[in-house]
C-alpha cells in the first residue's frame, strides 16, 4: 500500500468513529440536523487548525475544502437516497385507472 492509500484508509476509519458517535447521539434522541451541524462545525474548526499549523497556511485555498465537501456530500446523498419504486402490474393499472377517473 502506498502512503496515500494508508492515509486515506486512516481518514475513513476516523470518519467511521465520528459517525458512530453521531449515531449514538441519534439514539439518544438528538435531531439529525443538529448532529450534522455539529459535525460540520467540528470539521471546519479542525480543518482551520490543521491549515493554520501547516508549513504553508497562506497557500491553502479554502475553496478546495468546500469543493471536496460538495463532492463527498453528493456521493453520500445519492447513496442514502431512497430508491423510487417503479409500479408495475396490477397495482400500476389500478392506479392509472383511478388517476384517470
Amino acid at each position: 500500500m502506498s502512503e496515500e492509500e494508508d492515509r486515506h484508509t486512516l481518514s475513513i476509519q476516523l470518519a467511521n468513529q465520528i459517525i458512530n458517535t453521531a449515531n449514538n447521539r441519534l439514539q439518544e434522541g438528538m435531531d439529525p440536523i443538529d448532529i450534522a451541524a455539529g459535525m460540520r462545525h467540528a470539521a471546519a474548526n479542525f480543518t482551520a487548525f490543521a491549515v493554520a499549523n501547516s508549513e504553508t497556511p497562506d497557500e491553502v485555498d479554502p475553496t478546495h475544502f468546500a469543493e471536496e465537501f460538495l463532492q463527498i456530500y453528493a456521493y453520500y446523498l445519492e447513496k442514502h437516497a431512497t430508491p423510487k419504486q417503479v409500479e408495475s402490474g396490477l397495482d400500476a393499472l389500478i392506479k392509472q385507472v383511478r388517476d384517470e377517473s
